[in-house]
């Protein structure tokens, strides 16, 4: 895992504006669930996200497992993580131990999910990644979904 001191990036969610099969994946029998497919832009480069999420149901490790291979067959270079626990202003996310991610980025995309999708207006969103959390402060501005990891920062791009 990688961090970084980028605190401004640019979020878009991919998934179509009315769910489609390819926004969803069977778990087991007659449980599936959501996958967003999320661009992150930063001012090092582009990064994708899949970040699956089985709530209100749980999902074990076993079933996680094969999600991810799934996915990977056709997702290569993005990063896999699953929401594992959601409420108001915070949620819990989990990857695999040998995926690489940028942990602010990833708290990113989990931030502007929640806000955009979730109707989740507090501020920060925090996410607890794995075995740490980041707060996160999401807004829109008109074109854009903006993530900072402090509230009031300027705007102006991403330098």
């Amino acid at each position: 895992m990688e961090t970084t001191q980028l605190n401004k990036v640019i979020v878009t969610i991919n998934n179509h504006s009315f769910w489609s099969e390819q926004d969803f994946i069977r778990v087991i029998d007659d449980r599936y669930s959501l996958i967003y497919r999320v661009n992150v832009c930063a001012a090092t480069g582009e990064e994708e996200r899949l970040v699956v999420c089985p709530l209100p149901h749980s999902i074990g490790q076993a079933e996680r497992g094969a999600i991810n291979r799934e996915l990977r067959e056709t997702n290569a270079e993005a990063t896999i993580s699953f929401i594992i626990a959601d409420r108001e202003g915070w949620a819990q996310v989990i990857t695999a131990p040998d995926e690489e991610f940028n942990l602010f980025n990833l708290a990113a995309a989990i931030s502007v999910i929640k806000k955009s999708c979730g109707w989740d207006e507090s501020l920060p969103v925090a996410v607890k990644i794995n075995d740490a959390e980041v707060r996160v402060w999401p807004r829109f501005d008109g074109q854009h979904w903006i993530a900072e990891d402090r509230e009031g920062a300027n705007c102006e791009g991403l330098s």
